[in-house]
């Protein structure tokens, strides 16, 4: 049923689009604004008991203004760049992360990194390796990349603090347990 769905009207109160989403993100005041919309997938694996496990996750995409799909619904995650909603950091269902534009034009291609973080002030965490922070024995490198997906930091630094939405300046970079301090104009 739609009950359970969202959709959209616009000032005059005529739905310009139907019940369909299970989640949206943002709002709508004018003509250059997106909204992040997901859909609930259904997914099941067989247990080692033999049983089915059954879950739902929600698969991500945006829509304009006008109600109309900028991009499918087609991503475990969607992270836009602070300020730029042209430059998207998404993750695909094979949980490999890429860069792509509205039009979806592949900025870094999707698993060239194991993780990137979204842009702020035009620039972005990327990491190889797929171990977390902090792991004893970790061998994955962070480094730095612009919006064009070229890296303005090699990715051979042990820890890069995260920066996204934070304001900052400067970041801390760690390398072969020396701190570094790094200004965002100098990169």
């Amino acid at each position: 049923t739609s009950f359970d769905k969202i959709g959209f009207m616009n000032k005059q109160g005529e739905v310009v689009v139907k019940p369909q989403y299970t989640i949206y993100y943002g709002e709508c005041y004018s003509t250059s604004d997106f909204i992040k919309v997901s859909i609930n997938e259904s997914y099941g694996f067989l247990k080692n008991n033999g049983e089915i496990d059954c879950r739902i996750r929600p698969m991500y995409g945006i829509i304009n203004h006008r109600g109309e799909t900028v991009l499918d619904t087609i991503y475990y995650s969607i992270v836009a760049a602070v300020g730029n909603w042209n430059i998207l950091t998404v993750q695909n269902k094979n949980r490999e992360y890429g860069v792509i534009d509205l039009n979806g034009n592949t900025i870094v291609p999707f698993g060239k990194y194991d993780y990137i973080d979204g842009f702020d002030k035009g620039f972005a965490r990327v990491k190889i390796g797929k171990q977390t922070n902090g792991q004893i024995g970790s061998h994955c490198k962070w480094g730095i990349i612009n919006e064009h997906g070229e890296e303005v930091l090699p990715a051979e630094y042990d820890d890069i603090w995260n920066f996204y939405g934070k304001s900052y300046d400067s970041i801390k970079v760690f390398r072969g347990g020396i701190l570094k301090y790094v200004c965002f104009k100098d990169l």
